[in-house]
C-alpha cells in the first residue's frame, strides 16, 4: 500500500518535469539542427564546426535536463555554474584563445586566413561569468529562504 502511494506521489511529482525536459529538448534542438544543415555546404571552410556543434548541443541538453529535474533544490544552481563553467571552458577552445586561423582552398591554391576574436571571446566569457554569479547569487537566496522557513 505505501509503495502504491509513493509511486503515485512519484510520477506526479516527475511527470511535469519529464514532459517539460522533452519540450525544452526539443526546442533547444531544432535551431541547432537548422543551423547545422544551414552551414553545411560552407563545411570545407569550417570542418572543426560538426563535430564540435554535436558536443556542444549535447552537453548543453544534459545540463538542460538535469536543470530540469533539479529545480526547486540547491543542486539546480549547482549546475547552473557548471554548465557556465564548460560553456566558458567550450567558448575558449573553440576561439583557439580568441584567434582563429582558416585554411581556404580556392582552386588548387590555399589561402590563409587568421581572425582576431579576442574581443568578442572576451564578451562570451564574461557572459558566462556574469551566468555563475547570478546562479551563486540565487544559490545563496536560496539558502537563506530556506533557513528563514526553518526558524518560523
Amino acid at each position: 500500500m505505501v509503495e502504491k502511494v509513493q509511486t503515485k506521489s512519484f510520477a506526479r511529482k516527475f511527470a511535469p518535469r519529464i514532459i517539460k525536459a522533452a519540450l525544452l529538448v526539443v526546442i533547444t534542438y531544432l535551431p541547432l539542427y537548422f543551423l547545422s544543415t544551414f552551414i553545411e555546404p560552407f563545411q570545407s571552410f569550417f570542418p572543426w564546426y560538426g563535430s564540435l556543434t554535436n558536443i556542444f548541443a549535447a552537453v548543453f541538453i544534459v545540463f538542460l535536463v538535469v536543470g530540469v529535474f533539479t529545480s526547486g533544490t540547491i543542486y539546480q544552481y549547482v549546475f547552473g555554474v557548471a554548465r557556465g563553467l564548460v560553456s566558458m571552458i567550450f567558448f575558449i577552445y573553440v576561439l583557439n584563445g580568441g584567434i582563429v586561423a582558416l585554411a581556404v582552398p580556392i582552386e588548387g591554391m590555399g589561402i590563409n586566413i587568421m581572425i582576431d576574436l579576442r574581443v568578442i571571446l572576451a564578451m562570451l566569457v564574461l557572459v558566462c561569468l556574469l551566468g555563475i554569479g547570478k546562479n551563486v547569487v540565487q544559490a545563496i537566496d536560496f539558502v537563506s529562504a530556506k533557513v528563514e522557513m526553518e526558524e518560523l
